[in-house]
Protein backbone atom coordinates (compact mmCIF):
# COMPACT_ATOMS: atom_id res chain seq x y z
CA UNK A 1 0.00 0.00 0.00
CA UNK A 2 2.87 2.37 0.87
CA UNK A 3 4.38 1.68 -2.54
CA UNK A 4 1.15 2.49 -4.37
CA UNK A 5 0.79 5.75 -2.48
CA UNK A 6 4.40 6.70 -3.22
CA UNK A 7 4.01 5.82 -6.88
CA UNK A 8 0.84 7.92 -7.07
CA UNK A 9 2.56 10.88 -5.42
CA UNK A 10 5.61 10.45 -7.64
CA UNK A 11 3.51 10.31 -10.81
CA UNK A 12 1.58 13.43 -9.72
CA UNK A 13 4.86 15.26 -9.16
CA UNK A 14 6.14 14.08 -12.55
CA UNK A 15 3.05 15.39 -14.33
CA UNK A 16 3.19 18.74 -12.53
CA UNK A 17 6.91 19.02 -13.17
CA UNK A 18 6.56 17.98 -16.80
CA UNK A 19 4.10 20.79 -17.39
CA UNK A 20 6.91 23.24 -16.60
CA UNK A 21 9.65 21.60 -18.67
CA UNK A 22 10.23 23.14 -22.08
CA UNK A 23 9.96 20.78 -25.02
CA UNK A 24 12.87 20.37 -27.43
CA UNK A 25 11.46 23.02 -29.77
CA UNK A 26 11.26 25.48 -26.84
CA UNK A 27 14.95 25.13 -25.92
CA UNK A 28 17.13 28.11 -26.75
CA UNK A 29 18.51 27.97 -30.28
CA UNK A 30 21.98 26.50 -30.45
CA UNK A 31 21.35 24.18 -27.49
CA UNK A 32 22.95 20.85 -28.25
CA UNK A 33 22.12 18.02 -25.86
CA UNK A 34 24.09 15.32 -27.62
CA UNK A 35 26.88 13.37 -25.96
CA UNK A 36 30.28 12.51 -27.45
CA UNK A 37 29.64 8.80 -26.90
CA UNK A 38 27.08 6.44 -25.34
CA UNK A 39 26.43 6.92 -21.64
CA UNK A 40 24.33 5.68 -18.74
CA UNK A 41 23.70 7.60 -15.51
CA UNK A 42 21.76 6.35 -12.51
CA UNK A 43 20.80 7.35 -9.00
CA UNK A 44 19.03 5.79 -6.06
CA UNK A 45 15.96 7.89 -5.29
CA UNK A 46 14.39 6.03 -2.41
CA UNK A 47 14.79 3.21 0.00
CA UNK A 48 12.41 1.52 2.40
CA UNK A 49 13.28 -0.69 5.37
CA UNK A 50 9.95 -2.53 5.59
CA UNK A 51 9.28 -3.98 3.10
CA UNK A 52 12.95 -3.71 2.17
CA UNK A 53 13.53 -2.29 -1.33
CA UNK A 54 15.29 0.52 -3.14
CA UNK A 55 14.07 2.65 -6.06
CA UNK A 56 16.28 4.00 -8.83
CA UNK A 57 16.09 6.06 -11.99
CA UNK A 58 18.47 7.04 -14.71
CA UNK A 59 19.11 8.39 -18.17
CA UNK A 60 20.93 7.14 -21.23
CA UNK A 61 21.25 7.80 -24.92
CA UNK A 62 20.90 4.11 -25.75
CA UNK A 63 17.98 3.39 -28.10
CA UNK A 64 14.43 3.21 -26.73
CA UNK A 65 13.58 -0.30 -25.63
CA UNK A 66 17.15 -1.14 -24.57
CA UNK A 67 17.01 -3.20 -21.38
CA UNK A 68 19.08 -1.89 -18.50
CA UNK A 69 20.15 -4.24 -15.71
CA UNK A 70 20.23 -3.14 -12.06
CA UNK A 71 21.56 -5.09 -9.08
CA UNK A 72 22.38 -4.06 -5.48
CA UNK A 73 25.88 -5.17 -4.49
CA UNK A 74 28.72 -4.67 -2.06
CA UNK A 75 32.46 -5.06 -2.36
CA UNK A 76 33.64 -8.58 -1.58
CA UNK A 77 37.44 -8.67 -1.65
CA UNK A 78 38.30 -8.28 -5.36
CA UNK A 79 34.74 -8.95 -6.51
CA UNK A 80 31.13 -8.23 -5.69
CA UNK A 81 28.54 -9.78 -3.40
CA UNK A 82 25.03 -9.44 -4.81
CA UNK A 83 22.31 -8.49 -2.35
CA UNK A 84 19.60 -8.66 -5.02
CA UNK A 85 18.80 -10.52 -8.16
CA UNK A 86 19.14 -8.63 -11.43
CA UNK A 87 16.22 -6.41 -12.41
CA UNK A 88 15.67 -5.45 -16.06
CA UNK A 89 14.04 -2.14 -16.98
CA UNK A 90 13.44 -0.67 -20.45
CA UNK A 91 14.68 2.68 -21.70
CA UNK A 92 11.81 5.00 -22.61
CA UNK A 93 11.47 6.89 -25.87
CA UNK A 94 12.83 9.95 -24.06
CA UNK A 95 15.93 8.14 -22.78
CA UNK A 96 14.97 7.48 -19.15
CA UNK A 97 14.55 4.32 -17.08
CA UNK A 98 13.36 3.55 -13.54
CA UNK A 99 12.72 0.58 -11.31
CA UNK A 100 12.67 -1.06 -7.92
CA UNK A 101 15.08 -3.65 -6.53
CA UNK A 102 14.29 -6.02 -3.66
CA UNK A 103 16.89 -7.99 -1.69
CA UNK A 104 17.45 -11.69 -2.24
CA UNK A 105 15.44 -13.99 -0.02
CA UNK A 106 16.88 -14.04 3.50
CA UNK A 107 18.91 -10.84 2.96
CA UNK A 108 18.36 -7.21 3.93
CA UNK A 109 19.85 -4.14 2.35
CA UNK A 110 22.16 -2.29 4.72
CA UNK A 111 24.08 0.95 4.84
CA UNK A 112 26.48 1.90 2.04
CA UNK A 113 25.62 -0.68 -0.60
CA UNK A 114 25.95 0.11 -4.30
CA UNK A 115 23.53 -0.09 -7.17
CA UNK A 116 25.20 -1.32 -10.34
CA UNK A 117 23.39 -0.37 -13.53
CA UNK A 118 24.63 -1.68 -16.81
CA UNK A 119 23.79 -2.42 -20.40
CA UNK A 120 24.96 -5.65 -22.01
CA UNK A 121 24.07 -6.64 -25.57
CA UNK A 122 23.64 -10.30 -24.54
CA UNK A 123 21.83 -10.31 -21.17
CA UNK A 124 18.97 -9.97 -21.12
CA UNK A 125 18.26 -10.59 -24.79
CA UNK A 126 18.09 -7.11 -26.31
CA UNK A 127 15.51 -6.10 -28.94
CA UNK A 128 16.70 -6.31 -32.54
CA UNK A 129 16.33 -2.53 -33.08
CA UNK A 130 18.75 -1.93 -30.17
CA UNK A 131 21.35 -4.39 -31.49
CA UNK A 132 21.21 -2.69 -34.92
CA UNK A 133 22.31 0.55 -33.25
CA UNK A 134 24.90 -0.69 -30.72
CA UNK A 135 26.12 -3.81 -32.56
CA UNK A 136 25.58 -7.46 -31.71
CA UNK A 137 28.66 -7.43 -29.49
CA UNK A 138 28.30 -3.80 -28.40
CA UNK A 139 31.12 -2.82 -30.76
CA UNK A 140 29.52 0.55 -31.62
CA UNK A 141 29.59 1.53 -27.93
CA UNK A 142 33.36 1.95 -28.32
CA UNK A 143 32.97 4.70 -30.90
CA UNK A 144 33.99 8.17 -29.77
CA UNK A 145 35.02 11.33 -31.57
CA UNK A 146 38.69 11.50 -32.52
CA UNK A 147 39.71 13.83 -29.72
CA UNK A 148 43.02 14.05 -27.91
CA UNK A 149 42.88 14.96 -24.20
CA UNK A 150 45.74 16.51 -22.29
CA UNK A 151 46.14 14.33 -19.20
CA UNK A 152 49.04 16.26 -17.75
CA UNK A 153 51.29 18.96 -19.12
CA UNK A 154 52.56 17.74 -22.46
CA UNK A 155 50.99 14.28 -22.16
CA UNK A 156 47.97 13.49 -24.32
CA UNK A 157 45.73 10.46 -24.62
CA UNK A 158 42.88 9.71 -27.01
CA UNK A 159 39.35 10.19 -25.67
CA UNK A 160 37.62 6.96 -24.58
CA UNK A 161 34.23 6.07 -23.21
CA UNK A 162 34.85 5.95 -19.43
CA UNK A 163 31.77 3.78 -18.87
CA UNK A 164 32.75 1.15 -21.42
CA UNK A 165 33.27 -2.32 -19.98
CA UNK A 166 34.57 -5.40 -21.74
CA UNK A 167 32.41 -8.36 -20.72
CA UNK A 168 34.11 -11.22 -22.48
CA UNK A 169 36.40 -11.37 -25.48
CA UNK A 170 35.29 -8.57 -27.78
CA UNK A 171 31.85 -7.99 -26.20
CA UNK A 172 31.37 -4.48 -24.81
CA UNK A 173 28.77 -2.86 -22.58
CA UNK A 174 28.20 0.19 -20.40
CA UNK A 175 28.40 0.27 -16.60
CA UNK A 176 27.87 2.76 -13.77
CA UNK A 177 27.31 2.64 -10.03
CA UNK A 178 25.26 4.70 -7.56
CA UNK A 179 25.43 4.67 -3.77
CA UNK A 180 22.51 3.14 -1.90
CA UNK A 181 21.91 5.21 1.25
CA UNK A 182 20.99 3.89 4.69
CA UNK A 183 18.60 1.25 3.52
CA UNK A 184 17.02 -1.45 5.60
CA UNK A 185 18.35 -0.24 8.89
CA UNK A 186 15.75 0.85 11.39
CA UNK A 187 16.77 3.83 13.50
Amino acid sequence: MKSLLKIGLFMSAVFVGAANIPTAHELPSGTNLSAPTYYVAAEVVGCEPDPNYTEFRGATNLPPGALMTAVVTDFDSDGWKNYSDEVYVPVTREGFFAGEVQPKKGMLFHRNLMLQVYFAPFRPTQPENVLKVVGRKGEKLREVADVRLEVSKGFERPAVNPQLVQWSGDVSGLWTIARVPNCGEKH
